[in-house]
């Protein structure tokens, strides 16, 4: 018997493992290195540069390039800008202003690739984003770069500040250099005063540099943690504005230098980017210098569509740059050179640019689809005689998208071979759940039907990219559904009347599930809870978490065996508060809950928001407790953000430590004591206190229904006379369908914009990429993971969950059924990601040359890889596994 039990151990856990191996050699082959031209650009005619002017010298010699990061088009052209230095450029003509298209996924790593190579940015590059600062897999080696270019012609200097991807892309390449870094988005003002104050140096009379790179972080940073409307952000427009006129006297007084201002990328109406949406895609570019006399009218009207000016490619940027300062286009480059900008040549010398450009080009186009086809006899007509300007223009403009299209070359074998191993593996699954399940005497065949029905239905969906987008619907579709056929084959929900109120308690907390936020990537709207009590009604917002909080403390001290290990009492239940130990216990758990509470009062507050005034005092009492003093609030304080930010930082840890101190002491005394129940359940209340404070505060309300849905479960299936088997069936259908509903109804999407950094930095002094990584999964996977827990204890100690007490029925007492409950359990939930693994990357296969094969299912790919190995595997079977034998 226990080589049989072993053998299925082996197994199931093969079986993951393999499935899990499937999917990773199956991203291998879809997000391979972009394969790029080797070696370096040269002019056709090496003693000649068509890019000189009429006096045979390069329209700049030196530039100044200036990336604010996540700067929309509208937070430079609109009426609500605050860079009205900026406006006064583009009246006076000295600023020809446009909104650049950046490529996504629109983070800081690719889209810096594609504004020095001039190439389209791989999805793999959005991965890398966030590497550590010791990882060069990022490294341009051996790639052609503007960068480079400049560097060689005549041996010129660039120096650089910020941002420190840009020393990971060109390690080696700068003279000066200083990187901040740009993953600890909880600092707006000292990742940006660390570039400003070497201004001083490099503006003075004896700086020796012919570049000069600045990329400030600040605005980036405001936007992850308060959003476009943050109080912060016309302040930081304001002093971008002041960096800029700042630069502007300096070249005044030599008008050979350039100065280009630009967003590497823009942000989403939360704050975010990474995705597609037109406020990610629309990034401010502008070139300046008292050379320019195109006057414009500046600021516009605010425009939804984010459309300002002349709209081009950000990557249009490299070859318009090479022509300014004279260095042959890059190789891999598919930018076309701005017309605004070739209008600054005189007429006569505008063809041979063009020509250039289309030459570089057309290089690219013959190494990966050589000399034949219509495209190569446009580019014959084009060349042997004189055309106008305008069928260039559309000539490279459509040789830029089809080459974009088809930038990335799949490996195809590695696609094959990962797909054959998630067939096979799938296959495996089926049967063995089929044979295990139809083997239970008296087992409820429907259930079973059904539940295989659920998975593969909703693994169909993936085939629509619709679908993917609004994929919350599906899951409340799912969850309303599932709920319904299990009132009618499992619930027994008109047996009993309070069955029947435990029923409608449930769909009701699952109604509120569903209306806290807005999902989806289609339609956005602002008609949610969450929006409503953060934005209309912050009093009831406060009011809730303090609900929520006090629901959680007492839900700790009441419903396990938390109290019970600490009293000095005997017996079972909640001790009498004149007990010591009992009351040392109840004031533990008020204090770790009251701090965390702190902590996110004050947080809200650092992030720019409001505190009511019934707060004030709350507010100001923490604070004086750490010598803060908070009389004038003024925002451009730098030494009160850095006090506010140590204090928050200190509240964080200590609600953490606190926590964990919980934690181990009851396992130890509990051990001591022989407590023999309670555990997974104080495990999970505890847990449960870490995910409200791991999550955004108009959020931590939704907590009262995920527990109100868990409490109305245990109270329909206690003590309910169904077969273990056909009870963990039951129990993982309904947790795995609220793990879904819950992660798309606190905010999220499938898009990696919507990947929410404002708690990824609590208690956390500076980055570190594994410990951040960690705190943004547990923020953006707060309610799988409160689920996860939730099910073990659903399974395994439900008259707790009850508030009934320990019960001998519980399955937590037959030990001999721990392994075998956690091994049914598995091969359920390997059933359900084995069917959506082949389901899915069936669909990518199917649609690898779809429109939205990068902005839509490739972030699905990402977000599945993450369920698959973070939920299912790390926290559903082994933290699982350590809770239940701890």
């Amino acid at each position: 018997m226990a080589k049989s039990f072993a053998s299925k151990w082996i197994v199931q856990a093969s079986l993951t493992l393999i499935n899990l191996l499937g999917l990773i050699i199956f991203l291998r082959g879809f997000f391979p290195s972009k394969v790029v031209l080797p070696g370096y650009s040269t002019f056709e005619d090496a003693a000649k540069s068509p890019f000189l002017n009429p006096r045979g010298r390069p329209q700049f010699n030196r530039f100044i390039l200036m990336v604010v990061d996540a700067m929309r088009s509208d937070f430079c052209f609109s009426e609500d800008s605050s860079f009205e230095f900026l406006h006064e450029l583009i009246n006076q003509g000295h600023a020809l202003p446009f909104t650049a298209y950046s490529n996504p996924p629109t983070v800081t790593l690719p889209r810096l690739k594609g504004i020095t190579t001039g190439g389209t940015p791989n999805f793999l590059d959005a991965i890398l984003n966030i590497a550590d600062d010791k990882d060069d897999s990022q490294g341009l080696f051996n790639q052609d770069s503007w960068v480079h270019q400049f560097k060689q012609s005549s041996g010129k200097s660039i120096n650089f500040f910020g941002d420190d991807t840009w020393l990971k892309l060109f390690q080696g390449e700068f003279d000066e250099f200083e990187g901040t870094n740009s993953f600890f988005v909880s600092d707006f003002t000292e990742v940006d005063n660390n570039v400003t104050h070497h201004l001083d140096q490099q503006l003075s009379k004896g700086a020796q540099w012919d570049g000069l790179i600045l990329h400030y972080l600040g605005l980036d940073h405001i936007g992850h943690k308060g959003g476009p409307e943050s109080v912060y952000m016309k302040a930081k427009q304001i002093e971008m504005d002041m960096v800029l006129q700042r630069l502007y006297r300096y070249v005044s007084k030599n008008d050979d230098t350039l100065i280009v201002l630009m967003g590497d990328h823009g942000m989403n109406e939360i704050g975010n980017h990474g995705g597609s949406s037109i406020g990610e895609t629309s990034a401010g570019l502008t070139f300046i210098s008292p050379k320019f006399n195109h006057p414009n009218v500046a600021p516009l009207p605010k425009d939804p569509e984010y459309s300002y000016y002349h709209k081009i490619n950000q990557i249009d940027l490299v070859p318009t740059l090479a022509t300014l300062l004279n260095f042959p286009i890059p190789k891999n480059s598919l930018g076309v050179v701005s017309k605004e900008i070739l209008e600054i040549w005189p007429e006569k010398k505008r063809h041979a640019i063009i020509l250039e450009n289309c030459r570089q080009i057309m290089d690219l186009y013959q190494a990966k689809h050589g000399k034949s086809g219509d495209v190569w006899k446009k580019w014959q007509e084009l060349s042997l005689s004189e055309h106008p300007l305008t069928e260039y223009f559309e000539f490279l403009y459509d040789i830029q998208e089809e080459m974009a299209s088809s930038a990335t070359d799949y490996g195809y074998k590695d696609i094959y071979a990962g797909a054959a191993i998630l067939f096979l593996t799938s296959v495996s699954t089926i049967v063995l759940f089929n044979r295990y399940f139809y083997s239970i005497p008296e087992m409820n065949i429907p259930l079973v039907i059904g539940y295989q029905l659920f998975a593969i239905l909703y693994s169909f969906h993936f085939h629509g990219s619709s679908l993917i987008e609004e994929e919350h619907q599906i899951w409340y579709f799912f969850t309303t559904a599932t709920l319904l056929f299990l009132g009618v084959t499992v619930f027994d929900v008109f047996a009993k009347f309070s069955n029947l109120l435990n029923y409608g308690l449930l769909f009701a907390c699952v109604r509120i599930i569903r209306s806290w936020n807005n999902s989806g990537q289609k339609y956005s709207t602002k008609f949610n809870i969450a929006y409503y009590l953060l934005h209309t009604n912050p009093n009831l917002m406060w009011l809730l978490v303090i609900l929520t909080y006090a629901v959680a403390a007492i839900v700790m001290y009441t419903q396990g065996s938390f109290a019970s290990t600490f009293t000095f009492a005997s017996g079972r239940g909640v001790p009498d508060a004149r007990d010591a130990g009992a009351l040392i216990s109840f004031i533990a758990v008020f204090v770790v809950t009251s701090v965390s509470f702190l902590f996110k009062l004050l947080q809200h507050f650092i992030d720019g928001n409001a505190v009511p005034r019934w707060l004030n005092l709350l507010l100001l009492w923490i604070l004086d407790s750490y010598n803060v003093r908070l009389r004038n609030v003024n925002i451009e304080d730098n030494e009160l953000k850095f006090q506010l930010q140590n204090v928050s930082i200190q509240l964080s840890r200590f609600t953490v430590f606190t926590l964990l101190g919980l934690l181990a002491l009851r396992l130890i005394v509990g051990r001591i004591r022989s407590i023999k129940f309670g555990t997974v359940t104080d495990i999970s209340n505890i847990v449960t206190i870490y995910l409200l404070h791991q999550t955004r505060q108009e959020n931590i309300p939704l907590f009262l229904a995920l527990i109100g849905a868990k409490f109305a479960i245990a109270r329909i299936m206690y003590q309910k006379t169904a077969r273990i088997d056909q009870y963990i069936l039951t129990i993982s259908l309904v947790v795995l369908c609220l793990q879904n509903l819950s992660f798309f109804c606190l905010g999220n999407t499938n898009l990696l914009a919507t990947v929410d950094l404002s708690n990824a930095y609590n208690g956390v002094k500076s980055y570190d990429v594994f410990l951040v990584g960690l705190l943004t999964f547990i923020s953006n996977f707060a309610g799988p993971i409160f689920w996860s827990f939730s099910g073990l204890q659903l399974l395994y100690e439900p008259s707790l969950v009850c508030f009934k007490g320990p019960a001998s029925s519980d399955l937590i007492h037959f030990k001999g059924l721990k392994k075998s409950i956690l091994l049914i359990k598995g091969l359920i939930s390997l059933f359900f990601y084995a069917i959506a693994a082949v389901n899915l990357i069936g669909s990518c296969i199917n649609l690898r040359f779809h429109l939205f094969i990068w902005t839509v299912f490739s972030p699905k790919l990402l977000f599945f890889g993450s369920w698959l190995l973070f939920v299912n595997i790390l926290v559903d079977f082994i933290v699982a596994t350590v809770v239940l034998y701890i």
